[in-house]
């Protein structure tokens, strides 16, 4: 039983969606009344992408889906459709850190600005193609501007959370 509980502890994937659950609670608390320039930051997009970051694209696009779909448990949103949009920040977050050599801090520190951004200007667009009228206005550049630059300021604490919750089990011998 307790080898059992062990087991599940020790998958990334579990302590993927305790790390999200976390920052889910964040997001939904504390974040919902901050509203710097009436903007609310995204903190779920910023684990998406540090996933990406911190894995490459393949588990970064599977940890975005994750992410996404916590959040969408909580919105008003189509179910999935968070979860689609997440994924794609989490391959794009991967994906660019393959063309980095050595990434340095201030790189991820620029590509999860970049990806948080991609993935702000997806979510309006992902809503106007699913039928909700009005997501996509001229505030969507406000609103990518903001979150990306608070996301980058917490890209590093949130890089080494997911190089954290995202390492493979040490193998046994």
């Amino acid at each position: 039983m307790i080898e059992g509980l062990l087991r599940v502890a020790e998958n990334r994937w579990f302590r993927l969606v305790l790390v999200g659950m976390v920052f889910l609670g964040v997001q939904t608390t504390i974040l919902n009344d901050m509203r710097p320039f009436g903007v609310s930051l995204q903190v779920m997009v910023l684990l998406a992408a540090a996933s990406g970051l911190a894995r490459g694209s393949e588990t970064g696009a599977v940890a975005g889906f994750v992410v996404g779909l916590l959040y969408d448990l909580v919105l008003t949103t189509p179910l999935g459709l968070g979860a689609a949009v997440f994924a794609v920040v989490g391959y794009a977050s991967g994906l660019a850190n393959t063309f980095v050599h050595a990434p340095t801090w201030w790189t991820r520190m620029l590509m999860a600005s970049v990806a948080s951004a991609l993935g702000m200007f997806l979510m309006p667009l992902a809503l106007e193609v699913t039928g909700t009228e009005g997501a996509l206005t001229g505030q969507v550049f406000l609103i990518a501007l903001v979150v990306a630059v608070f996301n980058a300021l917490a890209a590093p604490p949130a890089h080494w959370v997911c190089r954290w919750a995202l390492r493979e089990r040490a193998r046994m011998r």
